[in-house]
């Protein structure tokens, strides 16, 4: 799966994103370890709101797993 794009997404398993939802995706997936919401929201600098539906929206197209301790990004795979 192609992850974090925004344009040339073209295949059947690849997600387009915004500029936003590609952000926080690539938020997470620069991180070495589960990121947590606070630190993804103080990252991105979007109100927390925004932030929790992107995420949600991430999850649930299988780019970002939630865990324990925060969010783990699937980048590329």
């Amino acid at each position: 799966m192609l992850a974090c794009c925004t344009d040339d997404c073209l295949g059947a398993d690849c997600v387009q994103l915004t500029e936003r939802e590609s952000s926080v995706c690539n938020v997470i997936c620069s991180s070495r370890e589960p990121i947590s919401f606070g630190k993804l929201k103080e990252a991105t600098a979007l109100h927390q709101e925004l932030v929790s539906r992107i995420v949600r929206r991430l999850v649930v197209h299988g780019l970002v797993t939630k865990t324990a301790d925060g969010y783990s990004g699937k980048c590329g795979q």
